[in-house]
């Protein structure tokens, strides 16, 4: 059996173990840096055996039959990660700016992680492309830099545009596809938050829209990316943070995104 563990910043962490060398290369590259072939001890187990007709996984005194292992694997780790109280965990990308964090929000399919690809071949650093680790007390965003994963369709944009990154690995599963790649200019530190886009990409708008403090709570309420319980200090923490400025951003030009997040910090300061 090889055993691969998942150590990802205040989070649940995992040991993976299988029998097959491919599947446990798919996990260390979908996980970066935060997946090492090791027997560290972690907080939950899944088990992954390959056999002669798909693979059996096993988790928490259960199986399941599947011939989409790494999905599987993915799902059971959504549904059981759990994080630190000292954290928000936000739903979408963020990308540094002078210093400076600038939170992209928005749902999976959204393009958040074709548009963070774009901003960080632009000269943004890397800071996330998918859960945003905020501090509750400091408002300070954590860097977690898995790599990168472009669906077809976003790497292709990316290659139009002339900012596709010259170097990759392919991930091939059965229902996971994606062009990897880990940014040269990630960030190492946490820097402070600056300013909330919840984004939509759209055909042909770009616009940016005030949000009055019901809409910014509203959307704030909604952007986790795991459950919180509603209860008074957890409301208490989204008012505070609802005091950063937060804005719509509707896009079909990436760049316009770009010109944003520079005119928005200069006005900022």
């Amino acid at each position: 059996m090889l055993t691969i563990a998942i150590h990802a910043p205040f989070q649940t962490s995992f040991t993976i173990k299988t029998n097959c060398k491919e599947l446990a290369n798919a996990i260390v590259l979908r996980h970066g840096k935060y997946a090492t072939k090791s027997t560290t001890q972690s907080d939950i187990t899944i088990i992954a055996e390959k056999e002669q007709s798909g693979y059996s996984i096993y988790f928490n005194g259960n199986s399941v039959k599947t011939n989409a292992p790494l999905k599987k694997i993915e799902d059971i780790m959504y549904d059981n990660r759990k994080y630190e109280e000292t954290i928000f965990a936000v739903h979408g990308g963020a990308v540094e700016y002078n210093n400076g964090a600038y939170l992209v929000v928005a749902s999976t399919t959204s393009g958040k992680t074709t548009l963070t690809s774009y901003l960080v071949s632009n000269g943004f650093g890397y800071i996330t492309d998918d859960c945003i680790l905020l501090d509750r007390e400091s408002f300070k965003i954590y860097p977690f830099t898995t790599p990168l994963h472009l669906r077809k369709g976003g790497y292709n944009a990316l290659k139009a545009l002339g900012c596709a990154p010259e170097s990759y690995d392919f991930l091939d599963s059965v229902s996971i596809k994606r062009y990897v790649y880990t940014p040269n200019n990630s960030v190492s530190k946490p820097l402070p938050l600056k300013k909330i886009f919840f984004i939509t990409r759209t055909e042909d708008t770009n616009m940016i829209e005030e949000m009055n403090t019901t809409e910014k709570i509203t959307a704030l309420l909604k952007s986790p990316i795991t459950e919180y319980e509603i209860g008074g200090s957890y409301l208490s923490f989204i008012s505070k943070l609802s005091a950063i400025p937060c804005k719509r951003l509707y896009y079909s030009n990436m760049d316009f995104v770009a010109e944003v997040i520079k005119y928005e910090q200069q006005s900022y300061n």
